[in-house]
Formats: C-alpha cells, sequence, structure tokens
C-alpha cells in the first residue's frame, strides 16, 4: 500500500512539472499577448515621457540567426602601378629634361592628369617632386577615382641657345 503511496506522490510531482511546459493555443497566446500591451500601454499613461518601454512578443517563436558571409568590403585602390621600366620627365615628352626613371613593378602616387593627352604626374619617388609619365607605362586600378585630380600644365619647352664657338689660336712658323 506504502508503494501505491509514493507511486501516486511521484505522478503528481511529474504532473505539476510539466503542467508549466504544456504548449497554450494560439488563442491564450494571442490573449497572453493583448493583456501585457494593455498592461504596458496603462503604465506608460503615467510614466514619465523620457522612458521608453520595449513590448516583446511572445508568441512567436524565435529562430536561430542563419549564418551569412561577412559583409565583403570593396578593396581600397592601390596607387598606380608601373609597368615597365620608364623614364620620369620634367614636362611631356623628350623636349624636355629626364630627372629620373621609375622601376617595373613600383607603386606610385598619382598627383594629376597633365593638360597634355596621354601624360600623368606623378610624385617622383626619389626626389619627391612632379614629373611626367607616359599613361602606358601605368596601371590604374578600376576603382581610382580620378575625377577630383589636379591637372597639370607643361612648363615652358626648355630653349637651346648654342653657345659660340671660339676660334683657337694657331701659331704660323
Amino acid at each position: 500500500m506504502q508503494s501505491k503511496h509514493w507511486l501516486l506522490i511521484i505522478l503528481a510531482l511529474i504532473f505539476v512539472l510539466t503542467a508549466c511546459n504544456i504548449p497554450t493555443s494560439d488563442a491564450d497566446a494571442g490573449a497572453q499577448a493583448t493583456a501585457v500591451a494593455a498592461t504596458l500601454t496603462a503604465l506608460q499613461q503615467s510614466v514619465p515621457p523620457t522612458q521608453t518601454f520595449i513590448v516583446l512578443d511572445t508568441s512567436t517563436p524565435i529562430s536561430p540567426p542563419t549564418e551569412t558571409g561577412a559583409p565583403s568590403a570593396t578593396p581600397t585602390p592601390q596607387n598606380p602601378l608601373v609597368l615597365r621600366a620608364t623614364l620620369c620627365w620634367m614636362g611631356p615628352g623628350a623636349v624636355y629634361e629626364v630627372v629620373s626613371s621609375l622601376r617595373k613593378d613600383e607603386r606610385v602616387t598619382l598627383l594629376g592628369r597633365g593638360s597634355v593627352s596621354g601624360w600623368w604626374v606623378v610624385d617622383n619617388p626619389i626626389y619627391h617632386d612632379p614629373c611626367w609619365v607616359q599613361e602606358s607605362d601605368l596601371q590604374l586600378d578600376p576603382g581610382y577615382d580620378t575625377s577630383n585630380l589636379k591637372v597639370f600644365n607643361p612648363p615652358p619647352t626648355p630653349t637651346h641657345t648654342p653657345t659660340p664657338e671660339t676660334p683657337t689660336p694657331t701659331s704660323t712658323p
């Protein structure tokens, strides 16, 4: 008899513990959400306006977040790449003095666009002053914004003044 008594107690305890987890119908959940909302509305009317309440709807189960890939960052364009060993000039072309050279696969800082088509002005990596490079010798990344670059006008073309030759005296016998 005593074992039946313990069995009834254990069954009653199990029933009480599982009663908390019995699923409710959608109507019950809707009624609970309505009751919570009504309570919060009543409370808000007596709360100073600087406080905010957040109402959580517990009638819909929250699904676990789905994994998505990290947002892809847009790569920052790199400085122009020198495609082949080339010369850096004082102005656009061979009429100007060569100031230095650029090595293949070197990155240079673009200072501006030449007003003469087909030329860029870069920071001379050796002397750190502007010099002119042919457009075909540089590769710009597709995302490189050249719209705000300064436009450089070439300096005056150098004029070469010949030096007069002075005859050398010769001795006569």
